[in-house]
């Protein structure tokens, strides 16, 4: 019957998906990444009560999950569930504390928000927040300094490139092949990367090593070559793909000088897990390589947790600079 099976409807919709190569409904009825999604702090509490005060069915029946977001409506019940959800060491801390501490991850998030962040679909950001807050959260990497350069000796408007290859396919007779050979290269982006890696998490042995790579502009040039980078320390991340980046202008009447948003989807091809980074900076490029570095860093989450000591706050977790 296909009630007893109803619990697939989720993987199945994705696969459908997968295959007809489209983009997932995110909105779609039981089977969307929001279906069960919730940000308001008073929802929140009220499902921490009792699920189906706020739900008219079990997200697991229909293969679905519940998602807490967080945003500048959330409350500390949001933070408090992002903090379950990361399984960290609470013993020993009063309830009062932990609702205390969440307060100020919240302000952040709220601070931040203000700036011209956005976690709702950002929740790797969130977790990644939380989890330097914590005294002994020990990151698996630290850029130390990075380079990107751009060489090009084609500066020709798309216009005007065109314009001089249908002339000069119209004055010679060249065919669509050679025309197509005239097209002018594309421009060579560089990116160097240098970074700080926890080599040994058993034994906090830290190596530093720079790595050189190229890639279709600046951005790609950054991923691969903080991938490459990274993987010789952690294998696992060669799974790792990176399946979506968009940028939004914040102050576009500040012209060239506008605050960027950048937001990157990753997807860890061996799981199929997925999960989206955000950064914000005037300088496109450095909040592309923020949003990059803690993408890589959500994927080591785990391998790092082990270095985690059961202080679950920094007091001075307020001075923190994400």
């Amino acid at each position: 019957p296909c009630k007893d099976n109803l619990e697939d409807l989720s993987s199945l919709s994705h696969f459908l998906d997968e295959t007809l190569n489209r983009t997932p409904d995110r909105a779609a009825p039981y089977v969307g990444a929001s279906a069960f999604a919730h940000k308001g702090g008073l929802h929140v509490a009220a499902l921490e009560r009792s699920p189906d005060s706020y739900q008219h069915v079990d997200p697991a029946t229909v293969g679905n999950h519940l998602r807490v977001l967080i945003s500048e409506l959330s409350g500390r019940q949001n933070i408090l569930g992002k903090i379950k959800k990361l399984d960290l060491d609470m013993e020993g801390r009063d309830d009062k504390f932990v609702a205390e501490r969440a307060l100020v991850v919240l302000n952040r998030v709220k601070k931040l928000e203000s700036m011209g962040y956005t976690f709702e679909g950002a929740d790797a950001s969130v977790e990644l927040m939380i989890l330097h807050s914590t005294q002994g959260y020990c990151p698996p990497f630290q850029v130390l300094d990075y380079t990107a350069q751009v060489y090009d000796t084609n500066v020709d408007s798309a216009s005007r490139v065109m314009s001089k290859m249908e002339n000069h396919g119209s004055v010679h007779g060249n065919s669509g092949e050679e025309a197509h050979g005239m097209s002018p290269p594309s421009g060579l982006t560089r990116a160097t990367v240098n970074i700080r890696v926890l080599d040994d998490p058993d034994h906090d042995d830290f190596l530093d090593r720079l790595e050189v790579s190229e890639g279709e502009g600046p951005v790609d040039a950054l991923a691969n070559a903080l991938k490459k980078a990274l993987v010789p320390s952690h294998p696992e991340l060669s799974n790792l793909q990176l399946v979506d980046y968009k940028v939004r202008i914040l102050d576009p009447e500040s012209a060239t000088r506008a605050a960027t948003r950048v937001m990157i989807e990753f997807k860890d091809v061996e799981s199929n897990e997925k999960w989206t980074t955000v950064s914000v900076d005037r300088n496109i490029i450095s909040a592309s390589l923020n949003a990059l570095v803690d993408g890589f860093e959500y994927a080591l989450k785990e391998t790092v947790a082990s270095c985690a000591i059961d202080d679950l706050f920094d007091d001075d977790f307020e001075g923190y600079h994400m």
